[in-house]
């Protein structure tokens, strides 16, 4: 960590995906039809959020960071009318398609010399779920990272951080520097671009850095997206008073052998 808190450094790692809510299909090949809308990743948000209440808080300079085509500008001009203070664009050739720790190899060699004492990132993008990007980053670098995080203190020791583990709530101290995967975003929705932000971030130079060559044994190929035919099965009773309801729910149970008649 920086000497004091007013210099804490921080990196927030932003991807751009489709619109999952804009997707659009052909319904004769139930394939998608390209061109939909680009958002930024809905937990990269999350992590942008908490990055700028930390800020509030302790004062920090917050750094947006995303790798792809040029099209990524938007979503890092989002960050930045968010109120991050400066972006980096790691340019990617091509369509993009890298594996995901040949992208974090790239990353690597963005945030390595540049003293981050905090990275923030998504706990999984929308589109592929995979979740691996921020964790191979943070092995790569050799620095402790945390998953499923929900809350994050700076103190003199280090990190104080809350993570959701599904079962239970855990907290969890370790040193900085360190990488934060965000699960959810304590603030809800008080931290999102404004008209003024937007204004403001048109102004704010983005840093454009050529990723480091990769491997095109990295690259991946992706068959055609296909829609799964919606099959409906099941029978549906309507109409019917309860008792009769629940005498053909009875019914189809045990014809089905997923309930047994017990005799009285």
């Amino acid at each position: 960590m920086s000497e004091n808190s007013g210099n804490l450094r921080i990196a927030v790692l932003v991807k751009q995906v489709a619109d999952v809510n804009a997707i659009e299909t052909d319904p004769d090949s139930r394939g998608a039809i390209p061109g939909g809308a680009l958002v930024m990743n809905t937990y990269d948000a999350y992590a942008v959020g908490e990055a700028m209440t930390l800020k509030e808080s302790y004062g920090a300079e917050v750094t947006v960071i995303c790798a792809g085509p040029e099209s990524v500008r938007e979503v890092l001009l989002r960050g930045l009318a968010t109120g991050a203070d400066a972006a980096i664009h790691g340019v990617l050739p091509g369509n993009n398609a890298v594996d995901t720790l040949a992208l974090a190899g790239g990353l690597r060699e963005i945030v390595e010399d540049r003293a981050f004492d905090l990275i923030l990132a998504g706990q999984v993008a929308d589109d592929y779920e995979t979740g691996q990007v921020p964790a191979q980053l943070a092995e790569l670098l050799g620095i402790p990272h945390v998953s499923l995080v929900t809350h994050v203190e700076i103190e003199v020791e280090g990190l104080h951080v809350r993570r959701d583990a599904e079962a239970s709530k855990e907290t969890v101290r370790c040193p900085m520097p360190a990488v934060l995967m965000v699960l959810s975003g304590r603030d809800g929705p008080r931290h999102h671009p404004s008209l003024r932000g937007m204004m403001a971030a048109k102004r704010k130079p983005i840093e454009r850095i050529d990723v480091p060559t990769i491997d095109p044994a990295s690259r991946l190929s992706w068959s055609e997206p296909i829609v799964p035919e919606k099959v409906f099965a099941g029978v549906i009773v309507r109409d019917e008073p309860a008792d009769v309801a629940a005498g053909a729910l009875a019914d189809w149970l045990l014809e089905h052998k997923l309930l047994e008649r017990r005799e009285s």
